[in-house]
C-alpha cells in the first residue's frame, strides 16, 4: 500500500514556532481590572444618585422655596379699621412687649426686650415653624418697620460674630442673651441683628459657628441704630450710623453646605462625572498595559537556537562548509 502523500504546507514543530502573546485587553489582569473599575463606577454612581436625591429632599426646607404669606400692606395704606386691629395686636401680642421701644432707637435692654426674649423662647419649635409663613424682606422692613413689627419671619444668610449681652435682670433663668449679625445680599449689604435667649449650637465653638450659612425663624421686633467708626479710602476715620432690622430668634439651623458650588456641581452633572471617571480609569489602564507590553518586547530574551543553527555552528567549528538548505518534500 503506497504511503499517503502529504498535502499542503508541512507542519512546523511547535518548539520552532514563534510565541505570540494575546492582546493586553484579553489578558486575565485586564479582565480583573475591568471588573474592579465597574464596581468603582457603580459605587460612584450610587453616591452621586443619593446626593442628588438628598439635595432634592432638602430643597423644600430652604428659605427660598418655603411658602410665603401675602405681601404686607404698607402702614400708610391701612384703613382706620385695619389700623385699630393692628394696634390691638401689637398691644396684646407677647404680653405687650412689642410696643416697648420705638423704631430706629439704639439697641438696648428694657422690660419689653426681656419679655420678648422670654416669650419667643417659650414657643414650641414646631409650632413656631408652622406660624412662620413669611420670608423677611430687609428693604421693606427698613422702609416700613411698623408694618413688619411682630411678624413671624424666616431668613437665611451668613452668621457673623456672636457675643453675649449681659441682661439688666435675669430672664428665664439666664443672665446673658446672645447677639449676632446675619449678612446676605451682594457683598453682605443686607445685615440683620439677631437676638437669642440661649446660645445656639452649644456643642460648637464660636469660631466654628462664625461665617456659617444658617436659616433662622424669629419675630421682627423693630429697627435699631448704632454708630461705628469707619476708615475711608483717604485714611480718615468717620462716624457712620447704621440702622438695621432686629429679629428675636426661636429656631436656627445650619444650612446644608451641599449648597456649595462643589457639591452643587456633583449633584447637577452626575453623568458627566461618571463618564470622566470611566475615561480616566480605562485610559490609565490602557496606557499602563501598553507601556508594560513594550517593555516585555524589549526585554524578551532570545530563545534557544534552532537545531539547524546548532548544526551549522558545529560545522563551522570543524572547518566544514554549511549544509545545503533543505527543501520541503513535495
Amino acid at each position: 500500500m503506497p504511503n499517503p502523500v502529504p498535502t499542503g504546507a508541512p507542519r512546523r514543530p511547535a518548539f520552532l514556532a514563534p510565541r505570540t502573546d494575546p492582546p493586553f485587553w484579553r489578558s486575565p489582569e485586564f479582565a480583573r481590572f475591568g471588573l474592579i473599575a465597574l464596581v468603582a463606577l457603580g459605587g460612584a454612581g450610587a453616591f452621586l444618585y443619593s446626593q442628588r436625591i438628598q439635595s432634592g429632599l432638602s430643597a423644600p426646607a430652604a428659605s427660598g422655596t418655603a411658602p410665603n404669606g401675602p405681601p404686607l400692606p404698607a402702614t400708610a395704606t391701612l384703613t382706620p379699621e385695619q389700623i385699630a386691629e393692628r394696634e390691638a395686636y401689637l398691644a396684646s401680642a407677647f404680653e405687650g412687649a412689642l410696643r416697648d421701644q420705638a423704631d430706629a432707637a439704639e439697641f438696648q435692654d428694657s422690660t419689653g426686650y426681656r419679655k420678648l426674649l422670654e416669650q419667643v423662647a417659650k414657643f414650641d419649635a414646631d409650632d413656631f415653624s408652622n406660624r412662620t409663613l413669611r420670608h423677611f424682606d430687609n428693604a421693606a422692613a427698613l422702609a416700613d418697620p411698623n408694618a413688619w413689627r411682630g411678624q413671624f419671619v424666616r431668613v437665611s444668610g451668613i452668621l457673623g460674630d456672636m457675643v453675649p449681652q449681659r441682661l439688666a435682670l435675669p430672664t428665664g433663668g439666664r443672665k446673658d442673651a446672645w447677639r449676632a449679625q446675619l449678612g446676605s445680599g451682594d457683598e453682605f449689604s443686607d445685615r440683620i441683628v439677631l437676638e437669642f435667649l440661649d446660645r445656639p449650637f452649644p456643642d460648637m465653638s464660636l469660631k466654628d459657628l462664625y461665617w456659617r450659612a444658617v436659616e433662622v425663624e424669629g419675630v421682627f421686633y423693630r429697627t435699631g441704630t448704632y454708630v461705628s467708626d469707619v476708615v475711608n479710602s483717604k485714611g480718615q476715620t468717620l462716624e457712620v450710623t447704621w440702622t438695621l432690622p432686629w429679629i428675636f430668634v426661636r429656631n436656627v439651623r445650619l444650612i446644608d453646605e451641599g449648597g456649595t458650588p462643589a457639591r452643587t456641581f456633583l449633584t447637577e452633572h452626575p453623568m458627566q462625572i461618571l463618564a470622566l471617571l470611566a475615561f480616566v480609569i480605562f485610559g490609565g489602564r490602557l496606557l499602563v498595559s501598553w507601556v508594560h507590553s513594550r517593555r516585555r518586547v524589549r526585554r524578551q530574551p532570545k530563545g534557544p537556537p534552532s537545531i539547524r543553527a546548532m548544526f551549522d555552528q558545529k560545522l563551522r567549528e570543524k572547518g566544514l562548509p554549511p549544509a545545503p538548505p533543505s527543501h520541503p518534500q513535495r
